[in-house]
């Protein structure tokens, strides 16, 4: 009888430390993938150039007076750019593309996987805009890099204007 409450003790221990140890790794799971609060605009040799991320960059340089954002374990993602715009050429200072999307870049066992939102509006001239949606992620998205720029219309390539700086809230 002895022997059968110790066990059933160190039973229901085990099972409690499993349970505990499963409540933390969820709360850590359903955090942020990375956060952010400055961005960087694309410019120099990596205008118009095929990044390590496999995304080209917009044709021309271009500035931002701020940039920050958000994108969760789950897929949401929350990103407010204002003032991007052209850094060179005849619309210097100004934004001439009616719409910004994100693109998410994860690298994963089987190489980088980049997942775009939808277009959402971007105020011409000013290069003002709100991009908040969700994305289906790959699992794990290991060191993730979050991407504003634009879709072609005709092509449906991305290019991108500016890109988060940050460091990942932690390991997937």
């Amino acid at each position: 009888m002895r022997g059968w409450r110790r066990f059933l003790v160190a039973t229901v221990g085990a099972l409690s430390l499993v349970g505990a140890g499963s409540v933390s790794v969820s709360a850590h799971e359903g955090g942020s993938l990375i956060e952010f609060d400055s961005m960087t605009p694309v410019t120099g040799a990596a205008v118009a150039a095929v990044n390590d991320r496999l995304l080209k960059g917009g044709g021309l340089p271009w500035a931002i007076s701020s940039g920050k954002g958000e994108v969760s374990r789950h897929g949401h993602v929350s990103v407010e750019v204002t003032g991007l715009v052209l850094a060179a050429g005849s619309n210097i200072g100004t934004n001439p593309i009616g719409t910004f999307a994100v693109t998410v870049s994860c690298l994963t066992p089987h190489g980088i996987v980049n997942v775009r939102t939808a277009s959402f509006p971007a105020t011409v001239p000013g290069g003002d805009s709100t991009i908040n949606t969700r994305v289906s992620l790959p699992h794990p998205c290991k060191k993730p890099e979050v991407f504003v720029g634009t879709v072609n219309a005709t092509t449906g390539a991305f290019a991108w204007f500016a890109m988060s700086n940050a460091d990942e809230e932690g390991d997937d």
